[in-house]
């Protein structure tokens, strides 16, 4: 226990130090931190550029569809009629308007020709508010009674008493997103430095002194708790960051529209429940992840020959993210129940799942069983075959030789 010790401090201290840890774990926070600025930047952007629009046509229906209108752009003038097709210098002589509206009676109905930088941004905004002139004009009854009535209210209800109202349902995704890709890239660039780190050794040929030394099982159990350790210090601070990004967003950049005050992340409350999960499945993803890594560097006889092995073991983690995605729409259903059962892609499923919606505590623990114990599986073949192939030079050894020292 004590080699162990000593190898997992020296392990962790030389990760911990590693420029590529320190610039990584900065850049992933300061990166988080952007993201959850967006809102504010885009919606400080579309309040001063893409929301600004001319009305032309009769002052009449141009009136009344400025009212109409005024929940979702900024008219900034209103003119009789236009001379010829507006040009892209006409609106930057209108306060830079992202596009004009012309306005026109159309037998007993109204026709909008609209000009813009952009022209699928506002075919069916303008459809949507300016049907209550529509109506008006087929129907005769007025403007503002149609108005009155063209908005239906709905309030949707959860039946498992999960979320207050849609927008929670809708932040809790967009938590459960954020987590799920931490998860990935904590598993992805921790595994891939522990790869890296067994092929360097193994090519300088400083692996024949460490297995001279220490028990080749000790050195891999060491690299990878070394890893995991580092691994929840970045996820710590990538959450850290995102957690009071988010809260201080909605201080510092409010301006009174929804889409710039409303933070990314800090609107919704991540539950402690959520994070000891969350805790949870990197510790048991990064465990199987990290064993084939080192077991699969072990085998390769030239740093070049990194990229080759990866690729196969990316493949689950791609497929955890899809059905991922999957699971944030429909988290209960039979398909991504089973998914969320099955090693190197339950910690994403099963995680998004507990995040968004509520999942019966057994379901919890069996895929915590499931993949702690093919996390133990996977670390006694990995420690086989991380064993011999730490001492196999020149050719790689091949399927055949592998399948020999499994069951040896």
């Amino acid at each position: 226990m004590n080699t162990l010790a000593v190898v997992f401090n020296a392990e962790f201290v030389r990760r911990i130090r590693s420029r590529a840890f320190v610039a990584g774990t900065l850049i992933g926070a300061v990166s988080i931190v952007l993201i959850a600025m967006l809102p504010a930047l885009v919606g400080g952007m579309l309040s001063s550029s893409s929301k600004k629009i001319v009305l032309a046509g009769d002052p009449a229906l141009t009136a009344t569809a400025r009212t109409l209108l005024k929940r979702d752009f900024t008219v900034v003038a209103m003119l009789p009629k236009l001379d010829g097709p507006p040009s892209a210098q006409f609106l930057d002589a209108h306060d830079k308007a992202s596009a004009v509206a012309v306005l026109a009676r159309s037998g007993e109905g109204l026709r909008v020709t609209a000009y813009a930088r952009d022209p699928s941004a506002f075919r069916d905004t303008f459809a949507a508010d300016l049907a209550p002139i529509q109506i008006a004009l087929a129907t005769g009854a007025p403007v503002q009674r149609v108005a009155a009535h063209s908005t239906v209210p709905v309030e949707v209800h959860d039946v498992s008493g999960r979320f207050a109202n849609a927008s929670a349902a809708d932040a809790a995704k967009g938590i459960a997103y954020l987590f799920v890709m931490l998860l990935y890239l904590a598993i992805l660039l921790n595994a891939q430095s522990i790869m890296t780190s067994v092929a360097e050794e193994k090519t300088s040929r400083i692996a024949e002194l460490l297995v001279a030394t220490l028990d080749p099982a000790r050195l891999l159990a060491a690299k990878i708790l070394a890893a995991a350790a580092t691994g929840f210090i970045q996820l710590g601070v990538w959450v850290a960051a995102g957690m009071l990004s988010g809260r201080a967003v909605t201080t510092l950049f409010a301006r009174g529209d929804e889409a710039a005050s409303t933070p990314l992340f800090g609107s919704l409350s991540v539950s402690s429940g959520e994070i000891l999960a969350f805790l949870a499945f990197f510790a048991v993803g990064f465990a199987q992840y990290g064993v084939l890594y080192a077991a699969a560097a072990s085998l390769i006889n030239r740093t070049e020959d990194l990229g080759s092995v990866a690729g196969p073991l990316v493949v689950p983690v791609v497929l955890g993210i899809i059905l991922a995605q999957i699971g944030l729409q429909f988290p209960n259903s039979p398909s991504v129940l089973v998914c969320s059962l099955l090693p190197l892609i339950s910690p994403f499923v099963m995680f998004t799942r507990i995040a968004v919606s509520n999942v019966p505590a057994w379901q919890v623990v069996l895929s915590l069983a499931i993949n702690v114990a093919t996390a133990v599986l996977l670390a006694w073949l990995s420690g086989r075959v991380y064993r011999v192939g730490l001492l196999l030079y020149g050719r790689p050894p091949s399927i055949k030789q592998i399948v020999a020292t499994l069951r040896a």
